[in-house]
């Protein structure tokens, strides 16, 4: 740990001393336990197993999830939270805007959000599944009496009672980790948990049947062209061209397909962009910002294929375990470590780029031609997997 670090390091070990432990899971049965992960959406997702893991260990404990207003749509519908408490911390999310030290100090000790946690008279157990000093400070505002963190990463594990050591693995794994802390033996699987209402359903295959070819065999196929950071997406004019590959190739086969593009209103001007270079006569339609974010994972749920960058997608993608390309490049240097942290075994599949270039994040992005023989590969793997089933 170097000096910075430390300097951090040592107000939190010293707030720490006054708020010792005041509850000890593995004598008594914790009445709540409030899971904090205020940030990004993807990072929310890989989170989602460990509710299921702590009520499987703890049937009666309330569990409370402390996460970003923007997450929301990501909880509701869980069968294993009992509420959902915003928390728009200023920290570690592309969010909230100013994350400056003066922010997270006024949100720590003057934010209305923080002022009802404590009038909640505390919570017996608190987890901060990402693991830093900020969320080691709000742990203990909020009067946490038993806090687990992360020890290695971004800090706050000094003010905790246990945590995990930070390493390489998978992020899903890491959370379940901070369960077994706790006792929990039954984890369920590293992967993002989502449960969708009839209605979003509905809606959902609405959408897609207007896009079938009555008589043939339609091929949906969903696009991310987003990603929350800017070096992270794929050329809209290469995804665009790769949609036309990937067109033209299933045209020859015989069947048809229908290609959506979703996000969120950010993305509009990509996906105009993509579409336009795919061409009029490529079946893509956008959906980016015009419908909700659950009606987004109903339409996932039922595509055959998603074509996605390193974004939220690709996690929606693995909690219906569809058939995944995520195109891997620009500011993301090793491919392999991304995998190892952010990716699932099959049917996810990425493709990173054929070689790098130091410093030149526009070239580091795998070719057209590779990223659609991915996508074909896909829809023959899916296609065989319904084979198999029926």
């Amino acid at each position: 740990m170097g000096w910075k670090n430390l300097l951090i390091e040592a107000p939190v070990w010293l707030m720490g001393r006054f708020h010792p432990p005041r509850f000890d899971p593995a004598r008594d049965t914790p009445r709540e336990i409030l899971v904090l992960r205020p940030n990004d959406f993807g990072e929310l997702l890989t989170t989602t197993p460990l509710f299921e893991a702590l009520r499987t260990r703890f049937p009666a404990t309330r569990l409370i999830a402390g996460v970003g207003s923007w997450g929301r749509p990501i909880l509701e519908n869980n069968p294993f939270v009992d509420e959902i408490v915003e928390i728009d911390a200023p920290w570690n999310n592309k969010l909230v805007k100013d994350r400056s030290h003066g922010n997270v100090l006024r949100f720590l000790w003057k934010s209305p959000q923080v002022a009802a946690l404590r009038a909640r008279g505390g919570f017996d157990v608190g987890i901060d599944v990402l693991g830093s000093y900020m969320g080691a400070l709000l742990m203990m505002r909020a009067g946490v009496r038993y806090r687990i963190g992360v020890r290695g990463y971004r800090g706050g594990w000094s003010g905790c009672q246990a945590f995990i050591e930070f390493a390489a693995r998978q992020c899903g794994r890491a959370a379940l980790a901070q369960g077994e802390l706790l006792g929990a033996t039954a984890l369920p699987q590293a992967r993002p948990q989502l449960f969708l209402t009839d209605d979003e359903r509905a809606t959902a295959a609405q959408i897609w049947n207007a896009g079938n070819v009555p008589g043939r065999r339609t091929v949906r196929l969903i696009v991310g062209v987003g990603a929350g950071v800017p070096t992270k997406a794929w050329d809209a004019r290469q995804v665009g061209a790769a949609l036309a590959r990937i067109a033209q190739t299933l045209e020859q086969a015989g069947d048809a397909c229908d290609i959506v593009i979703v996000g969120s209103k950010a993305d509009q001007a990509r996906a105009a962009e993509a579409i336009a270079s795919a061409g009029s006569g490529v079946p893509v339609r956008s959906l980016a910002g015009e419908v909700p974010m659950r009606v987004m994972f109903a339409l996932t749920e039922e595509a055959n294929v998603v074509l996605t960058n390193s974004t939220m997608l690709m996690h929606v993608a693995a909690a219906f375990l569809r058939p995944t390309v995520a195109v891997i490049g620009g500011s993301i240097t090793k491919p392999d470590r991304h995998d190892a942290i952010w990716g699932y075994p099959p049917p996810y599949r990425s493709v990173p780029p054929e070689q790098y270039v130091a410093g030149e994040h526009a070239r580091n992005w795998p070719s057209v031609e590779r990223v659609v023989q991915a996508v074909l590969e896909a829809v023959d793997m899916q296609r065989a997997r319904v084979g198999a089933a029926a």
